[in-house]
């Protein structure tokens, strides 16, 4: 409530209507009256106070605003770019047959095979550990023709796959996940997320997770 009963909460109240004709008034309050209209300025002045009121509201109104912001980012966040949406992994040209990339925002690895490129969801299908991608160890079968080292191999329980993420040694049930590449002219855009992981029971040159260049 305003400190003074006759000033409004944000808003200076407006002054009485003049008396109507024939109605009584005082001296002393006809006085004052026009007293007040000669020391009142051209001009609106506000009371310090209710400066301050409007100062502490607005504060209040921001901050109120900002948690507004971060709450409907939280359950509309954009994707684009990042794990969850579509990432541009690179060009056609930038990588050559063998050649593996890692997509850390997409959380997959950009693998080049002679048929095209794979994206690898980097979560192994045991357990769920990362699988780190090895370029000094020696290729696995299924690579053997195109490229002499580099496999993916899991340090939780020593699963390996190829290039084309085909299980070759290892307690993993299946290949690692794929998620779907498209050529966009000449750039290489994937899918990412869980949702769009495809589970696959085997993987190698006919796969049709294979984006052909």
């Amino acid at each position: 409530m305003p400190d003074d009963p006759k000033q409004g909460l944000f808003f200076p109240a407006r002054q009485a209507a003049a008396a109507a004709p024939g109605a009584a008034t005082s001296p002393s309050i006809e006085a004052a009256a026009a007293a007040e209209t000669r020391a009142r300025p051209g001009r609106l002045q506000l009371p310090r106070r209710m400066v301050l009121r409007w100062a502490g509201w607005g504060s209040v109104l921001l901050v109120v605003g900002g948690w507004l912001n971060g709450f409907l980012g939280f359950f509309y966040p954009h994707k684009t770019g990042a794990f969850g949406g579509t990432i541009t992994a690179g060009t056609a040209d930038e990588l050559k047959v063998g050649d593996v990339k890692v997509v850390p925002d997409g959380k997959f690895y950009l693998s080049r095979v002679p048929e095209g490129f794979l994206a690898l969801w980097w979560k192994c299908p045991h357990l769920g550990c990362t699988v780190p991608w090895k370029d000094n160890e020696e290729a696995l079968p299924g690579d053997e023709g195109f490229a002499q080292k580099g496999e993916f191999h899991c340090p939780c329980h020593g699963s390996r796959y190829n290039r084309y993420g085909q299980i070759i040694f290892g307690p993993a049930p299946r290949p690692m996940d794929a998620f779907p590449v498209t050529i966009d002219g000449d750039k290489i855009k994937v899918d990412t997320g869980p949702q769009k992981a495809v589970t696959r029971d085997r993987s190698g040159p006919d796969s049709p997770q294979i984006a052909r260049a």
